[in-house]
């Protein structure tokens, strides 16, 4: 699951600021030996911007079993991270079974990832390499608010030259 999440992230970032980077994972959610660690996956996820949205088949499409995220049993794997990855990006999971159900959620989702807001600031700290927490909140009762749990600061891009400053005299 990390692998395959870095990778979409990673082909994803290279995308104009200006253009939404999604991930859509269709999966039991369970991570099963990939080189990639979640806090390697979610350092990517963060500073290029890239939100997950899921569906849960399979184990993690029945409510009993969503228990199992918490569990991490030697050997098996680690329990349904694609909540925890969406829920951190400010994407979301829809537990889903059945194609027709599947269709339906991706729906629903296309439809949350286009009537989302972008909100931004700009802060007098420098950048830093390490990942800056943030918390949203509304005063508006019946909203449903789906936002990062942080993020980690870009570092400040080179000043562009000057095409009209003075250009030294030719030979």
């Amino acid at each position: 699951m990390n692998d395959a999440i870095l990778e979409a992230a990673l082909d994803l970032a290279g995308r104009p600021a200006n253009r939404r980077k999604v991930v859509f994972v269709i999966s039991d959610g369970y991570e099963k030996g990939s080189r990639a660690s979640y806090g390697d996956v979610m350092r990517v996820l963060l500073s290029k911007e890239v939100a997950i949205y899921g569906i849960g088949v399979d184990a993690a499409a029945i409510p009993v079993y969503r228990g199992a995220e918490k569990l991490h049993i030697p050997g098996l794997g680690t329990g349904n991270i694609l909540p925890r990855y969406a829920s951190a990006t400010g994407g979301d999971v829809f537990s889903e079974g059945g194609r027709d159900a599947i269709e339906n959620a991706y729906q629903r989702l296309t439809l949350e990832a286009r009537n989302q807001y972008t909100l931004g600031y700009n802060t007098h700290i420098s950048a830093a390499g390490t990942e800056r927490t943030i918390e949203v909140r509304v005063h508006r009762p019946g909203l449903k608010v789906f936002a990062k749990q942080g993020f980690y600061p870009l570092p400040p891009q080179p000043a562009k030259p000057d095409v009209h400053a003075a250009t030294p005299p030719s030979q």
